[in-house]
């Protein structure tokens, strides 16, 4: 699981925030999509997580704060992108204390980024 939540999940989280503080809205929706379903796919490949039906505490985690990001993203609202992020980074963090993996906490990115995808050049 951690390699999926790493190589797939984690930067998909990571570009959906660079691509808004470019002003890329069309990246950062793009990126929602795909990290909604690796959400799906990370559920698909472990049905069950220290004895819970995964897929739906995946679900349960995600749902409202993706749906706020989405809802942000679409009216390109900066502030309420924000507080969305921030949201799915807090319920990302509580699936991860659940889980017995409270080491790892994710947040807003700093510093530069670790991908070579330009940010804000890309679609516009």
């Amino acid at each position: 699981m951690s390699d999926m939540m790493i190589g797939t999940i984690q930067p998909r989280h990571e570009r959906i925030w660079r691509a808004e503080q470019a002003g890329n809205w069309n990246l950062a929706d793009y990126e929602l999509g795909n990290l909604r379903g690796a959400f799906g796919r990370l559920g698909r490949a472990h049905p069950m997580e220290e004895g819970t039906p995964f897929p739906d505490m995946i679900e349960s985690v995600i749902q409202k704060p993706l749906g706020d990001l989405k809802d942000a993203i679409d009216r390109r609202d900066d502030a309420d992108f924000g507080k969305a992020y921030d949201e799915l980074s807090d319920a990302c963090n509580s699936c991860h204390q659940a889980l017995n993996h409270g080491t790892i906490v994710i947040g807003r990115p700093a510093g530069p980024s670790q991908t070579d995808l330009i940010f804000d050049k890309a679609g516009r």
